[in-house]
């Protein structure tokens, strides 16, 4: 008791330092047990905001947001208000019960520390007011409550978990999605595991390579949910990223790499051929080898157009970054040829703004300005994706003065 009373006042004082800054009064140095006391004692809920020392998102909101007088003093009337560093804070009582996956993360909560709502991210002050008079009235820890018993006693229907594991968990326990997934995918039949809605929940886990029942049915039956899954969800650029990108993205980190090769290359799994030829492809342009690429893709872009069009369009993306466009490098006759050739081809199989901007930069890198300038003249006239800033500034296209 003696204790408590301590953590009560070093909390009281703590406020008492703060309350006159021109910012929400952010309770000091309290505990999790301490807080909620206060809170129940000044019976008010409890906001806390988690984010981290190298978060530019957080530091907009505590510059701004948390500066806002009418955003102050709706704060500091309604709520007992708490700040926690994620990493520095990390054994906080608070985060026994709660793991933001995003920075900054908001969570209201009432005087017994149950969840009314959580949000994450950048926010105007309208927003952030409103997302806190909306709390006040909410009940997602009850609704998380609901969802885990509902899911221990064993509920698996398809909609329920779709929603528990997608919409619900995230908000408080985003590391224990895929790991509930597995889960779920384990008491599948092969059947079912083979249906469209599950390859469409299954694009939501290849930005990972993990050897786990989601990775290695994502594998087992990508043919079936390319062929099967709708068009516009586009299955194949997420197998493209998954298998080709993400070995990819950490070719320079050789034990990680090895290990991601390793894992794919002791599968067996549809269109494994093709896979294994376009991370080949796509190593010889890292490394610089353009001419051998080039011949690859050709082939590759070749036998596969029918089936798989979209190739031509990942395979120019690749050698925009693998630096084939920029200056330093100075390519032959045939090899400006080549990549006017991947580039149309794109373009006619797969149409967007992306793919004209590939086209432009194709017919510049052979020194044909007048047709880059006439491709990029019909930019207007397609539709997304288009290009990062980073990713254009690859293409080396020309600039009109």
């Amino acid at each position: 008791m003696k204790n408590r009373l301590i953590g009560l006042l070093l909390c009281l004082s703590a406020f008492v330092l703060v309350a006159n800054a021109q910012q929400i009064s952010f309770v000091k140095n309290c505990s999790w047990e301490d807080l909620k006391a206060r809170a129940q004692k000044e019976d008010k809920p409890i906001f806390v905001d988690v984010y981290t020392s190298w978060c530019a998102p957080c530091k907009k909101m505590a510059a701004t947001v948390f500066k806002d007088p009418e955003v102050v003093a709706y704060m500091d009337k309604n709520y007992i208000s708490i700040q926690l560093d994620a990493e520095k804070e990390k054994n906080h009582g608070f985060f026994t019960k709660f793991r933001p996956g995003a920075y900054p993360s908001f969570y209201w909560l009432d005087k017994n520390g149950q969840l009314l709502s959580t949000k994450t991210g950048v926010m105007p002050s309208e927003l952030f007011l409103k997302s806190c008079q909306d709390a006040k009235n909410g009940s997602l820890g009850k609704q998380i409550d609901e969802y885990n018993q509902k899911w221990k006693s064993g509920n698996r229907e398809v909609d329920f978990v779709e929603k528990y594991l997608f919409e619900v968990l995230p908000q408080v326990f985003p590391d224990s999605v895929r790991p509930f997934f597995n889960q779920y995918l384990t008491g599948l039949s092969p059947e079912k595991l083979k249906s469209p809605r599950i390859g469409k929940l299954l694009c939501r886990f290849t930005r990972t390579i993990e050897n786990d029942k989601v990775w290695s049915t994502l594998l087992e039956y990508n043919d079936v949910y390319s062929s099967e899954l709708d068009k516009s969800l586009d299955f194949d650029r997420y197998m493209y990223m998954n298998l080709i990108r993400i070995p990819m993205s950490v070719r320079t980190e050789e034990a990680k790499y090895r290990s991601y090769m390793d894992l794919i290359e002791s599968k067996n799994f549809p269109n494994k051929e093709l896979y294994m030829s376009l991370i080949q492809m796509e190593s010889q342009i890292f490394d610089g080898n353009y001419k051998e690429a080039l011949a690859q893709a050709t082939a590759i872009g070749a036998a596969n157009e029918k089936t798989r069009p979209y190739l031509y369009r990942e395979m120019i993306y690749t050698f925009i970054i693998g630096k084939f466009f920029v200056e330093t490098y100075t390519p032959s006759n045939e090899e400006k040829q080549a990549v006017i050739t991947l580039a149309e081809k794109a373009f006619e199989l797969t149409p967007s703004k992306s793919t004209v901007s590939y086209l432009a930069a194709a017919y510049a890198r052979s020194g044909d300005y007048k047709k880059a300038y006439e491709t990029l003249a019909i930019l207007p006239f397609h539709g997304e994706p288009t290009l990062s800033n980073a990713v254009y500034g690859l293409l080396n296209l020309p600039r009109r003065r």
